[in-house]
């Protein structure tokens, strides 16, 4: 989870930094703001962090500020893909929330005395999803079949109930471990 934030952050800073030399670009080329001008902005900026504690600490604030004003636009401005997947009958557009996917993986391993738990994930890949499910399984289950019966069952139900067909179905498994004899 923090290494899907870390590189959202980086993607960030990558946009917004692309997106200030875009317009860098633009304002040269047009000519909008002299060079000179820009040169003494940059001075300007420059002998402002070099004063006292508290006004590097209010320039860093408004940097701060800045950045994330540029990321919230930029956040506004692209689209996302959501936490859903949409797709299209003759009738009209259907949305199934990743949540509801989750919920229906769940239920549909509800009665598997072998499995202990059952952590499913839903990842977009284009227009299709695939499921991921983590699985803590008993020591004596066995593996092998457990799994083919777990994939199609979870297949079986979404796609039974949502008209979602599932790209694939990854499984994570752990063993339980013993308790002491």
């Amino acid at each position: 989870m923090t290494m899907q934030l870390w590189g959202k952050v980086v993607l960030g800073v990558v946009g917004i930094l692309l997106l200030l030399f875009a317009v860098g670009v633009g304002v040269f080329f047009f000519n909008v703001v002299s060079l000179l001008a820009l040169q003494e902005w940059m001075v300007n900026f420059y002998t402002l962090l070099h004063m006292n504690l508290l006004t590097r600490a209010l320039s860093v604030v408004g940097i701060v500020l800045l950045v994330a004003g540029a990321v919230a636009l930029l956040r506004f401005l692209l689209p996302r893909g959501g936490r859903f997947l949409t797709y299209r009958t003759e009738e009209g557009e259907i949305r199934v929330s990743f949540d509801s996917l989750e919920a229906l993986a769940r239920e549909a391993l509800r009665g598997f005395q072998e499995i202990v738990s059952v952590t499913p994930r839903v990842e977009k890949m284009g227009r299709e999803a695939c499921m991921v499910l983590h699985l803590v399984v008993r020591t004596d289950a066995a593996i092998p079949e457990l799994s083919n019966l777990v994939q199609t069952k979870v297949r079986e139900r979404i796609e039974r109930q949502t008209g979602i067909v599932l790209k694939n179905v990854r499984l994570l498994v752990d063993l339980k471990a013993q308790e002491t004899v």
